[in-house]
């Protein structure tokens, strides 16, 4: 804006101002008069009595009604809700990370569910649970790095896990219903259930099949006396000296949304990798 037309402006608007406060002057009624008939009260100014309040406006009256029901999903800062609920996970554990420990493999999906119990406030909740993990995998070819290729075995897996874990998780809000998880999760698991191994070697199609004893088939260096990892050998516990765990870590850095349409709703979907591999969750929570 130029110079030249700043004071044209200033004196419009000064203008402008002193024909409007002129004009609400000569509206006022004067002192002790009373208001022309049907006309408004003056804001501020008392009701007549026994007059109706003005009828609430539609948005006035589902907020109303909504909080007189308890039904809004809206939550009060610093006030703390409680849920209780299910969850399942279904975990991919890829071949990728079992070829961290040796040779062979395969990608394995793993069914996971189990109760869940949510403290939450402020927008930051402790989700509890229980639950119960599969991991099961049908024969596959494995072998330690190390080995030489005579060293292949079928191992089969009807492991179990029961998980005892935690999970911390922030929310951004993207609306009174819907709002962006992030944070992790931790704790343990006890493993049971069992684990085959079995001496293998390969047949002249390439496939690699079970051993049936100490040089049974002889083929190459295949199927040795070094083990007696035949027939239906079971993988010992750490505690007994074998390689299958007791104890299992739950490690995971995990991501997802939360819908809550009801005060006593809750669902949620997770995402996030860790100790055991990828994952994706549902969650269904009832508020208490």
């Amino acid at each position: 804006m130029s110079a030249r037309r700043t004071p044209l402006l200033v004196g419009s608007s000064f203008a402008s101002i002193l024909f409007i406060s002129q004009l609400a002057f000569a509206q006022e009624p004067a002192e002790g008069a009373a208001p022309a008939e049907g006309a408004a009260p003056a804001e501020g100014a008392p009701a007549k009595e026994g007059a109706e309040p003005p009828p609430p406006t539609p948005g006035q009256t589902t907020a109303v009604s909504d909080a007189e029901a308890g039904s809004s999903p809206v939550e009060k800062p610093g006030e703390t809700y409680r849920f209780v609920g299910l969850r399942y996970r279904g975990i991919v554990v890829p071949k990728f990370m079992m070829n961290l420990f040796g040779d062979g493999g395969t990608t394995v999906y793993v069914n996971a569910f189990g109760p869940e119990f949510a403290i939450r406030k402020d927008a930051f909740e402790y989700n509890f649970s229980l639950w119960y993990a599969a991991y099961s995998m049908d024969p596959t070819i494995f072998k330690a790095s190390s080995d030489g290729e005579d060293a292949w075995e079928l191992v089969d897996s009807k492991v179990k896990v029961l998980y005892l874990t935690a999970d911390f998780l922030w929310s951004s809000e993207l609306g009174p219903e819907f709002a962006f998880n992030y944070g992790l999760g931790a704790g343990f698991g006890i493993v049971f259930g069992d684990l085959h191994r079995v001496q293998a070697y390969k047949a002249a199609s390439g496939e690699y099949l079970k051993c049936n004893a100490p040089g049974d088939p002889p083929v190459d260096n295949y199927c040795g006396s070094d083990n007696n990892h035949y027939g239906g050998y079971l993988e010992p516990s750490w505690a007994n000296g074998g390689s299958k765990p007791n104890i299992f870590p739950w490690l995971v850095f995990q991501t997802g949304f939360r819908y809550k349409p009801h005060r006593n709703f809750v669902a949620r979907l997770d995402l996030g990798f860790g100790t055991s591999g990828f994952f994706f969750g549902i969650g269904a929570d009832y508020g208490l």
